[in-house]
Formats: C-alpha cells, structure tokens, sequence
C-alpha cells in the first residue's frame, strides 16, 4: 500500500505532487457525487438534473486530463534522468 502510495501522489523525488494529489481528491468527490446522484435518484424516483451530470462529467474530465499531464510528466522525467546518467 505504501509503494501504490508513493508511486502515485509522490514526484520521483519524494515530495507530493499537487496535480497528483488534486486528482486524487476530485477522484474521490467525482465517486461521492455519483453515488449520490444515483442513490437521490432512485430514492425520489425523478428525473437527473442536467446540471449535476454535467458537473459529473466536468470532475470526470478533470481527473482524465490530470493524470494523462502526471503519467507524461513522470515519463519525461525518468527519460531526462536516464539521459542525464548516460552523458556522466
């Protein structure tokens, strides 16, 4: 758990990374509101608002972008440290 931990919120360098750790928060509020909005739904049996699956999707969105930006930021980062290795 540690080492998912580490591989995921932390920069190769050991420091938490802020877009890491905003994808994991609006990770966490986008399950949070969609369990919501299926449990309110099935509860009072109306229609979904439009506006709650389009602020879904918006925290949906975000989450892809952010960890598509950490995944190519980390590449780029070991591809400069192994470059940088083999230069010395």
């Amino acid at each position: 758990m540690k080492k998912l931990r580490d591989d995921t919120l932390k920069s190769p360098n050991g420091k938490y990374s802020r877009k890491s750790l905003t994808m994991f928060c609006s990770f966490l509020v986008c399950i949070i509101l969609g369990t919501y909005i299926v449990i309110s739904n099935y509860i009072t049996q109306t229609p979904i608002a439009t506006h709650a699956i389009d602020v879904f999707n918006g925290f949906l969105l975000l989450v892809g972008t952010l960890s598509g930006i950490t995944v190519w930021d980390k590449q780029t980062l070991s591809k400069n440290n192994t470059n940088s290795n083999t230069e010395e």
